[in-house]
Parts: structure tokens; sequence; C-alpha cells
């Protein structure tokens, strides 16, 4: 089966989407999770965006320093606001004082700013490295700045913030997934403090489709004792408010789950069993409390793959010897909802010795479950609870 990632056409999506009651809650804003940098001409994401800004009157203030180069994409995500009916600013913010002639340690207190963002209808943090905004989050002991403080009130008072660090922790572009599952977890230069917004203090990677980044999130989750992930891949955003997660964008959102997984060490490394994950697109829906799974509304009605949850796990077919490569993920996640075997094995192996490296065994149970849709000519795919397993070899 030729499986490809596609989005569903944006009016027939768009149109459902703003049937949905803005949700309303007495003192929590909303969370937008977005994979590394929003395109312009993602209307789904943006329509939604500005959308869910309005439940809060404000101004909508942009963040760019995650990026090298801030002034710049800042004003790409001004002109994108724009576009779409809003005015918004840019706080001239960023590691580096030459991009804005400002210095980044007395904006960071600067108790006007601070008013501004904690009043703001949206927050927007452009892509980037999250380990340099963290930089200007908190200062050189890891406690937050007045700045971060401000944005902790704006999402209190109900703000949209968008992108960013939301989570407690994040993982550096830089981390190397070899390594982290080799020492169990992950050096100090490997990670920064996040925000902490989310319920549940769950794990946030926006860059989760990058090379072995699934791997690095394991390894983050279990070190910093986090039950529950999101990974974003690129051109997507995941809403979350409460313990909700709704999917918008052309690519997909992995949700993990470890609360049921074991975590071994080992001389070879670290030894990995039951973790749960489920594989959402655009349009698609979950509830982390119930771990229900609600695909969109054309995948009901198109095709429910049924997996062989029976299959013996000494069957060992190998599918893919590069399992750490962008897009393996999900091609072995539907592999073993779809397989007649109930599983596919993924390994990922060091260059200077094909003997040593991990296996990835993907595999279903009785509660794993698939849909699939054709429209236009593409498939899109949902996938529920496969379960995955790492071991060393």
């Amino acid at each position: 089966m030729n499986f490809k990632i596609r989005m569903v056409p944006i009016l027939a999506l768009f149109v459902w989407l703003t049937t949905l009651p803005l949700p309303s809650f007495a003192a929590d804003g909303l969370i937008m999770v977005v994979g590394d940098v929003l395109p312009l001409k993602n209307q789904i994401v943006w329509r939604n965006l500005v959308r869910l800004s309005e439940r809060r009157e404000g101004e909508h203030l942009v963040i760019a320093a995650a990026h090298d180069r801030p002034k710049l994409y800042g004003g790409f995500t001004l002109r994108a606001f724009q576009r779409y009916g809003k005015v918004a600013d840019l706080i001239p913010l960023a590691e580096e004082f030459q991009e804005f002639s400002t210095d980044q340690r007395f904006l960071t207190k600067d108790e006007a700013i601070a008013e501004r963002i904690q009043g703001a209808s949206s927050v927007f943090f452009v892509g980037g490295k999250p380990e340099r905004l963290s930089k200007v989050l908190f200062d050189r002991r890891g406690r937050p700045t007045a700045l971060s403080n401000a944005i902790l009130e704006a999402y209190d008072g109900g703000s949209l913030i968008v992108g960013g660090i939301p989570g407690r922790v994040v993982v550096s572009t830089q981390a190397d997934p070899f390594h982290a599952l080799e020492e169990g977890e992950l050096e100090d230069e490997d990670f920064a403090n996040g925000l902490g917004l989310l319920e549940h203090e769950w794990f946030i990677d926006q860059h989760y489709f990058g090379r072995g980044r699934f791997a690095t999130s394991l390894v983050a989750m279990h070190q910093f004792g986090m039950q529950y992930g999101i990974g974003v891949g690129l051109d997507t955003a995941a809403v979350v408010h409460g313990n909700s997660v709704e999917v918008l964008g052309n690519r997909g959102v992995v949700i993990i789950d470890l609360s049921e997984a074991s975590f071994e060490d080992s001389r070879r490394g670290l030894k990995i069993e039951n973790v749960r994950l489920s594989y959402l697109e655009s349009g698609d829906r979950t509830e982390i409390g119930s771990k229900e799974v609600t695909p969109y509304s054309s995948k009901k009605n198109g095709f429910e793959i049924s997996p062989n949850w029976e299959a013996s796990p000494d069957v060992k077919v190998i599918s893919s010897k590069e399992v750490f490569r962008p897009g393996e993920l999900v091609r072995l996640m539907y592999e073993a909802i779809d397989s007649k075997d109930g599983q596919a094995i993924g390994y990922a192996l060091h260059h200077d010795d094909e003997d040593e490296g991990y296996e990835f065994r993907f595999f279903t149970r009785k509660d794993s479950r698939g849909w699939l849709s054709v429209e236009d000519d593409q498939e899109r795919v949902t996938l529920e609870n496969v379960y995955l397993d790492v071991n060393p070899i």
C-alpha cells in the first residue's frame, strides 16, 4: 500500500472546525503547539489561530527569539497576521544584541512589556531552536524572568499561546538519539527549561519527525517523570485545552503514553517496553484521560483497519534498517496495524559498527485500531494504540 501523509481539502475541514464551539474556561487559556515555523500558506492553522484568539480581547504579540533571524521571520509573522485580518506587534527580543539593537536582559525585566503580554489576546512564538528561546525566558540560574511570568499570567487569563516552549522541559535540536539511549538520560546541554503551561506536565516536541527525535523524546520523558507527550510534525498544529488535543494542518501528530511503560538500564543501553503511540492527522481528536481517539468524520465513513493482534512476537520480519530516518516512525506504526504479522521491526544501527544499535518492535494489541480514507486519490490515516518495545542489540 502506498502510504502518504496528506491534508484534507481545506474548505471541508475548515467548515467542520469552525462549527465547533470555542472552549470556555474560567481561567486557563489555550495552547497551540506548532511544528517548527508555521508557513503563511497554511490556511487551516492560521484561520483557526485567529478564531481561537478572539475568545479574549487584547493585542496579538509576536516573539521570534527562538529563530536565528528573529527580525526577518518576526516580520513574516506580522504579515501573516495581517493577511488573516489581524494586526500584530513584534517584541524586539533576541539572543543577539545586534538584531534589534536592544539588550534582551533589559527587555525580559521591562514592566511595560510584561503588562502588554499579560493582557494579550495571543502570544505567538516563531519557531526555531527551543534552547535559544529558553535563554531569554530564564536567567543563567534557570529562574523565570518577568517576561516568562507574564506569559504564564496571560495563559491563566485566557490568552492563546502559540508555539514556544509550553512543556516543563524542552530538548535541544542537537541531541543525539544514540547517546540518549546508551546513557539512559540526556546530558545537561541537551535540554533546557520550558514554561510548564500544560496540565499533567506533558512533554512537547515540535521537531518530532526529525532524525531519531522520537527515541530522544522517550528518554527525556522517562528522565523527567512525564507520562504523556505530544510530537508535532512540520506544517502542523495541535490545539490543547484541558485533556483534549485537536490536530490541524498538513501532516500529523503523535501522542505518546508512558503510563504503562517500563524502562530498564542495561550494559548495552536503555531497554524500553510497552510504549503506547497514536498517530493523528488534521481533523482528528483525542482525550488524554480516556485515551480515546476520534478520527475525522471522512475516515469514520471510510475504512477501519482491523489489526492482527494475535500475531506471534517470535516472527520478526525486518521492515526498516533506518528507523531514525524521517517518516519511518509513522510508516512502521501503519505497517504494524495493517500487516498480517501484527508487527513491524525497525533497526537503528551505528554506522561505524553495524552489529550494534537498537531494535524497535512496533506491535498491536486488542485496543489497537486504524482508519483509512481516500480523498482525491490521497490516502489519509489515523492510528490508535500502536505499541513499541526498544531493545539494545
